[in-house]
């Protein structure tokens, strides 16, 4: 993933865009296949000329795993990254990509080298030929064990998975083992994954770099016993090269990871144009929920949106090693959401104040508070106390009890501005809790209730497109609850013959569609998937209901 903190490569924006793959002949105006004038572009990339048709259909076989919207560039600043190198339609999948190495996290708990899913101590097997455990017989030949098995078997005895240590020591070596061996298995993703930034130079000396050497470059020649294969610095490298650039892959439990090509260039924004979702297959997939205009920098976001400025900025510089300098960080308005300020009658005697309080200091956070209305200060550390209580009491809670939910909020509006990301959490559980638990249990609650669901939910979706447009799975989920309390009001207006049911139903089909555009990419195995399927039939039911015609 390229940072702010990246130097600039060497490869040149004709680079290879995927493992193997053949250099794309970007001349303007070339034909690659004749080398004579052309003026037909791909419509894919829009980077590749051709003279005819004909040899474009020829020279698709080389030219489809590059053709992508974006072109590879570089600078001092921000090493590579990705360009859109034409207009990109709302919907469009901008990347789609198979993975270079993929296996469990480095921290975590015994999973199955296989299928990776969590196992259950004493309810597992052991691959007949090295050791390492599986869930079932199968998976001991699944491809992406095959290197490690062989290389186990070489150490002479066999993996004895002894204790269920959460985290277990072993496994934090074994992707970076499985990266280490693709220079045998598989030269090419090799190449394309030493490209990738590591940090080293930032990591080196930190505790997470002494922890990895101990942990891992280390034990590995020491369990593996071969202490002449690698040196420290090229199994820190590696670990270094898997923690700035892989991605966390939801499908199993726990979590499973990814290191990809492509995937890896596209640089940081707190406030991305792309969404991310993966395939059964691993692969990942990035689309442009919203338009991306030609020349526009692809980006996504390597921490959690919803986290406010001061926690964003922590994790970035914690696991990837950079600053953020984004818009959104140097806003402390963030959009004018207020997202992360406090209210300036929470910490002064005049209860009568509406101004909200911003960070002094935008670029660290760390300083004196500054009310937008009286100008009055209140120092970082009350800030951070009243954020360190509300942090404490929103982990401790019962968030899907509605009374909770609604005591949190009450209490800590006092201090917490109305769209403060601990409120909006909090907010967020809300919309889901009320009316939620079963399919049939929306139409039990009262009209209050069901309009305090409206009214949150509506609130929430303003916020997201402001903050966060990308966010598909956030946001399809409350377009899905939005959906379903207004298709709620309209049924209960045609009881009472109110005149605004046909709007609210018109409302309600227009959130099932978003929903279902928005979460169209999630993965069979994600509860989003399910909630898209059931927004499908949703807006099938509302159409024929409103007499519309079906697409």
């Amino acid at each position: 993933m390229v940072t702010e903190a990246d130097s600039a490569s060497t490869a040149s924006p004709a680079t290879a865009n995927s493992a193997g793959a053949p250099a794309m002949d970007t001349r303007e105006g070339i034909c690659p296949v004749c080398n004579e004038t052309a003026k037909k572009r791909c419509s894919g990339c829009c980077a590749v000329y051709y003279c005819s048709t004909e040899h474009q259909k020829q020279h698709w076989k080389n030219h489809k795993n590059v053709c992508h919207p974006f072109k590879i560039c570089s600078d001092e600043r921000h090493g590579r990254y990705l360009v859109a190198t034409k207009d990109i339609k709302a919907n469009e999948v901008v990347l789609k990509e198979v993975p270079l190495v993929h296996g469990p996290a480095q921290i975590t708990r015994p999973v199955c080298v296989g299928c990776l899913m969590g196992l259950v101590e004493k309810q597992f097997l052991e691959c007949e030929r090295c050791g390492w455990p599986v869930c079932k017989r199968e998976c001991q030949n699944h491809p992406d064990h095959q290197a490690e098995c062989k290389f186990t078997i070489a150490r002479g005895s066999k993996m004895s998975l002894q204790h269920f240590y959460v985290p277990h020591p072993v496994y934090q070596c074994l992707i970076p083992l499985r990266c280490l061996l693709l220079a045998e298995r598989n030269p090419a993703k090799w190449q394309a994954l030493i490209k990738l930034e590591s940090h080293e130079e930032h990591r080196r000396g930190s505790e997470q770099w002494r922890n990895d050497r101990e942990g891992v470059a280390k034990l590995i020649p020491r369990f593996f016993k071969c202490e002449n294969k690698w040196s420290e610095d090229e199994i820190l490298k590696i670990v270094g090269i898997l923690q700035v650039n892989a991605h966390e892959i939801p499908l199993t439990e726990p979590s499973s990871v990814a290191v990809y090509n492509n995937a890896s260039l596209i640089e940081h924004s707190c406030h991305p144009n792309l969404s991310k979702s993966f395939t059964v297959k691993k692969e990942i997939v990035f689309w442009a929920p919203h338009p991306i205009k030609k020349g526009e920098r692809l980006s996504i976001c390597y921490s959690d949106v919803l986290w406010g400025t001061v926690n964003r900025m922590e994790h970035l510089l914690q696991t990837k090693l950079f600053r953020c300098g984004c818009d959104r960080c140097v806003d402390p308005t963030e959009f004018g959401t207020y997202f992360s300020a406090m209210r300036c009658s929470g910490f002064k005697k005049d209860a009568n104040c509406i101004g909200l309080l911003l960070p002094e200091n935008v670029k660290n956070w760390n300083g004196d508070w500054i009310c937008n209305k009286c100008r009055g200060t209140v120092e970082a550390k009350d800030i951070s106390n009243i954020e360190s209580r509300a942090s404490v009491d929103q982990q401790a809670m019962q968030k899907d009890n509605e009374q909770h939910c609604n005591l949190y909020i009450t209490h800590y509006s006092r201090w917490l501005a109305p769209n403060h990301h601990f409120i909006v959490a909090v907010k967020l559980s809300l919309s889901q809790i009320i009316g939620g638990g079963h399919p049939e249990a929306i139409k039990t609650i009262s009209d209050d209730n069901l309009m305090n669901k409206i009214k949150i939910c509506q609130e929430l979706i303003h916020l997201f497109e402001k903050i966060c447009p990308a966010e598909a799975r956030v946001i399809g989920a409350t377009r899905f609850e939005l959906h379903a309390a207004l298709a709620e009001f309209g049924r209960r207006g045609v009881v009472s013959k109110n005149p605004a049911v046909r709007s609210a139903l018109e409302d309600s089909l227009f959130n099932a569609e978003e929903c279902v555009r928005m979460l169209q990419h999630e993965p069979d195995e994600l509860p989003e998937h399910k909630i898209c399927e059931q927004a499908r039939i949703n807006v099938s039911s509302l159409k024929t209901l409103l007499g519309l015609q079906q697409e």
